[in-house]
């Protein structure tokens, strides 16, 4: 089963390398750990990395702190959108398979329109 990190390491970065303080996987791995302790938006999100921050900065070496919310919203509005949703939903689908021993069928439709209210 492949990691996290390296699922996401496909997903190209568009951010200019110039004032770049985060390297893109921790953004995502900080994101996904918000979302999947039920935060939907970003000021949270960056909320409760900050309240975190001592182990997120053991786990992913960070140097600068945490990111701001405008920094996650900034990373999620450049990257694509389509194929971290796919990986995302291949990584989910992995990690209930290898748990349960079922197959899941997740509808990307049905999960972006849940997402869009």
């Amino acid at each position: 089963m492949k990691t996290l990190f390296e699922r996401f390491e496909v997903l190209e970065d568009p951010r200019d390398i110039r004032g770049k303080k985060y390297k893109l996987i921790d953004i995502l791995i900080m994101t996904i750990y918000g979302i999947l302790c039920g935060l939907t938006d970003y000021t949270n999100i960056a909320d409760f990395i900050k309240l975190k921050e001592d182990y997120f900065k053991e786990l992913l070496k960070l140097e600068h702190g945490t990111p701001s919310h405008d920094c996650l919203s900034d990373v999620f509005a450049a990257i694509d959108s389509k194929k971290f949703m796919g990986i995302f939903i291949e990584w989910t689908k992995e990690i209930v398979k290898k748990k349960t021993n079922k197959n899941i069928s997740i509808d990307g439709k049905a999960v972006k329109s849940a997402t869009d209210a």
